[in-house]
């Protein structure tokens, strides 16, 4: 559960500082870049979310 919290937090801190760079160069590569982390971040969590479902079902 700590390791979810600290993706999390990365990922929270990394955002923010790829929306201040947007802001600050009003370089559209930044908002490329935030929609690519946030459609990665979804599939790895649907992911990893359906693999922890799956395990707790099943019982292996």
């Amino acid at each position: 559960m700590i390791f979810i919290r600290l993706i999390l937090i990365i990922l929270l801190i990394t955002l923010v500082i790829l929306s201040m760079f947007y802001v600050v160069t009003k370089n559209k590569k930044y908002i490329f870049i935030i929609r690519s982390i946030i459609n990665y971040s979804i599939y790895f969590g649907v992911f990893f979310g359906i693999m922890y479902l799956l395990v707790r079902v099943i019982h292996f």
